[in-house]
């Protein structure tokens, strides 16, 4: 009777163990009925979204492709448009006339290049030179019909194929697959399916850059989906097919919204690249995605009956088992409140309250800890605003935190100190506070960032007018005048509007730091002084005259040439950006006469690579300490490497110099010298690193290149000076080693 009491009063309607059981079967329910409707309507879209997935598929694919064909033109566009390769394509272009195959490796060099990339999956780089009759690949030379009738034969593309091809007035063709093979005498190997691409090899026009591409490791690598996928021409033709079993199909129209239509049992989903025009398509049997949708709906049906038994088990055990604790801790608690409680019945409840305690003055602690670090919090978030960071998932909240909704100022400040041989990390961050403290009564609470190890960045909102704020900022300015160690390059925005992002204004910043001048002072910028300003490179003629200076050994003409631009771009009052564009250009004039003169590198201990230091310097007198630290020691090696010339090289150097005017060959100056012409010529090229003929011919062009300054002297005046009594071979002769031809060096440096 008593057992039977208890389970009356416990199945109440109003007992805590029917309420559980009840809201839990109430989630229950909701929740298959959530599955079920879910299931019902997905059942009806997975059909689209299976579609739509295919779409997006081969859109991505497509995507890839068009990248990957858009990178190769790019690349044998700057490769094409390069002064050496067109001179050294030029060369070879009448190889059988000129002899020069001595170019032939530097083109092998630049072709070696572009086919070891392993991401561009190219298996030979063949250059075709059809005026010629001879192609040029990794492998060396050899006439198109070899290449094309033993090493790369193919029934699609014979020799006659490429002997009449005509590039019309494409850049870049790509011309359907074909398998290819290597036949020699008593083997044929397979060469696999190639995809040959054709372009122009500019500016010559019966040259052509033929790239046979791997179509197998393309569509391994961008659309590896095992479904049959092909690519068709803009004329229907088709230029690769994965699965040549599969039906290739032109797709009847491009409707707006529909890329995809059915015929037999495949569904064909087509995408047109934008920049080829090429059409891609992918086949989907449809009996695999009937298949999928079926299994998919087996198993949710199954899902869904296994998590309601479950639940249901689940739901009434877990009510039981919770429904006993609680209403002993019930009880309990209902007991304390009107009589005192046994200590052996409260044990539990005390640990509880004890624990409850610490917890609690856990949490007053983590608040106030949370509290101090808002702040921090704060300039985090707008230190990724600033540098456009994506938030931490974690602290998306904190969004909300710093969404601009009012207009405000920027300021950037660039850190710089006299001594970069000491660490500063406090000064900067006493500098910070200086900074928020000056402008913490302008407007609203400002915000203060360490955005680099020498950048700090102010946002100040409703600063009220740009007038306030150049107040401030020369207030600072006369603060910082007594620390002599400390110069700021202050950039000051104008008052943006609210929906201006902080990242387009901080580029504006970085932008105006560049209208920095080497004062060694604070300085404030808050416009361009200069508008169009560029750190341009070291002129042609400012190159060679520094360069015959440096070849010269004299250390005065170097530093008097260094000093008069120094001057030039301090009297113009140039940005540090032209400074440092400067000293680079000067660097490498050295490193060239250095590597011209074969010095090693473990003979020059200067900073020909020591450019860091370059952004710190704050006047020109810095810039003089950098350039004779440079030049110094790398004059000492010119001088050591052309005091140690030998007799014979001395003779030939000096002859050649004083006789330039004259007909001049190997065989008069051996002669002069008693030795042999091989001799003498093996001799030179081990002595100074480059062949008798070359040196003549460099020699000659120098001189020529200070002749065509002078205005009053005819190019044929020049021809015959250096040496070429033929104005024909010297015009060539000048073009083969500067790549262009006298007078147009004359005019783009008069």
């Amino acid at each position: 009777m008593t057992l039977l009491f208890k389970l009356k009063q416990g199945f109440a309607s109003n007992s805590l163990l029917v309420k559980l059981m009840i809201s839990f079967l109430s989630v229950i329910l909701v929740l298959a009925a959530f599955n079920a409707f879910s299931f019902l309507y997905l059942r009806n879209k997975l059909y689209d979204e299976i579609v739509r997935y295919n779409e997006l598929g081969i859109k991505q694919t497509v995507e890839s492709y068009e990248n990957h064909f858009r990178l190769t033109q790019n690349m044998i566009l700057s490769l094409t448009q390069s002064d050496r390769w067109i001179a050294n394509i030029g060369i070879l272009s009448d190889v059988s006339n000129n002899r020069r195959y001595d170019k032939v490796n530097e083109v092998k060099s630049d072709l070696f290049e572009l086919y070891s990339n392993p991401f561009l999956h190219f298996d030979n780089f063949i250059l075709y030179f059809k005026e010629g009759g001879y192609v040029l690949e990794k492998e060396g030379t050899s006439s198109m019909e070899d290449m094309f009738g033993s090493y790369y034969a193919s029934e699609a593309y014979p020799p006659e194929f490429w002997s009449s091809f005509a590039a019309d007035n494409y850049f870049m063709r790509i011309l359907p697959a074909a398998v290819f093979t290597e036949r020699s005498m008593n083997n044929v190997r397979s060469l696999g399916l190639q995809l040959p691409v054709v372009i122009k090899a500019a500016p010559y026009k019966e040259v052509y850059c033929i790239i046979m591409m791997n179509p197998r490791k393309l569509n391994t690598a961008y659309a590896n989906t095992g479904e049959p996928f092909y690519i068709l021409d803009e004329e229907g033709r088709t230029l690769y097919a994965s699965h040549p079993f599969v039906e290739v199909r032109s797709p009847a129209s491009y409707e707006k919204g529909k890329r995809h239509e059915r015929s037999g049992g495949h569904y064909y989903f087509y995408e047109q690249g934008a920049d080829t025009g090429f059409t891609y398509v992918r086949v989907a049997p449809i009996e695999s995605i009937m298949s999928e949708m079926m299994k998919l709906n087996i198993l949710l049906v199954t899902l869904l009956a296994a998590a309601v038994l479950v639940s249901v088990f689940g739901s009434a055990l877990f009510s039981l088992r919770l429904n006993h604790p609680l209403k002993r801790i019930i009880a309990t608690l209902e007991r304390k409140q009107t009589m005192p409680v046994p200590a052996s019945s409260v044990k539990e409840f005390a640990i509880i309250s004890d624990r409850m305690s610490s917890i609690m003055n856990a949490n007053e602690r983590i608040q106030e800890d949370l509290d101090k670090k808002n702040s921090l919090v704060r300039q985090y978030a707008y230190t990724n605003k600033v540098k456009n960071i994506p938030m931490n998932l974690n602290l998306t909240e904190l969004e909300d935190a710093v969404q601009l909704n009012e207009p405000y100022a920027a300021v950037l400040y660039e850190i710089g100190f006299t001594n970069t041989d000491s660490e500063y990390d406090q000064e900067i961050q006493l500098l910070r506070k200086l900074v928020h403290g000056l402008f913490a009564g302008l407007g609203e609470e400002p915000v203060t960032l360490q955005i680099e190890h020498n950048q700090l960045m102010s946002l100040l909102f409703q600063p009220g007018s740009i007038q306030e704020i150049h107040r401030v900022l020369n207030l600072l300015k006369e603060l910082l005048q007594v620390e002599d160690y400390l110069c700021l390059t202050i950039a000051v925005s104008p008052i943006y509007p609210e929906d201006m992002p902080i990242t387009l204004a901080y580029e504006q910043l970085l932008q105006l730091l560049k209208e920095k001048r080497l004062t060694g002072e604070t300085q404030i910028i808050a416009e361009p002084r200069s508008p169009g300003t560029r750190a341009l490179p070291l002129k042609v003629t400012q190159r060679e005259e520094l360069q015959s200076r440096l070849l010269s050994g004299s250390e005065d003409a170097v530093f008097e040439w260094v000093e008069r631009h120094l001057e030039q771009l301090t009297k113009k009052d140039a940005p540090a950006a032209d400074f440092l564009s400067y000293a680079r250009g000067v660097a490498e004039q050295v490193e060239k006469a250095l590597a011209k003169l074969n010095v090693p590198e473990s003979a020059f201990d200067g900073k020909l690579h020591d450019y860091d230091a370059l952004g710190r310097f704050y006047s020109a007198d810095q810039y003089r300490q950098w350039f004779r630290e440079l030049i110094r020691p790398a004059m000492f090696a010119i001088r050591a490497r052309t005091e140690t010339k030998d007799p014979i090289t001395s003779f030939v150097t000096d002859y050649l110099n004083s006789h330039l005017r004259e007909d001049i060959n190997l065989d008069l100056v051996a002669d002069k010298l008693n030795i042999t012409p091989g001799y003498l010529s093996s001799y030179f090229k081990e002595k100074t690193g480059t062949n008798f003929s070359d040196y003549l011919n460099d020699l000659r062009i120098g001189r020529a290149k200070e002749l065509l300054l002078n205005l009053e002297l005819r190019i044929q005046d020049v021809a015959s000076e250096v040496g070429y009594h033929n104005v024909n071979s010297f015009i060539r002769m000048f073009k083969r080693y500067s790549g262009i031809t006298p007078g147009e060096y004359r005019k783009r440096n008069i």
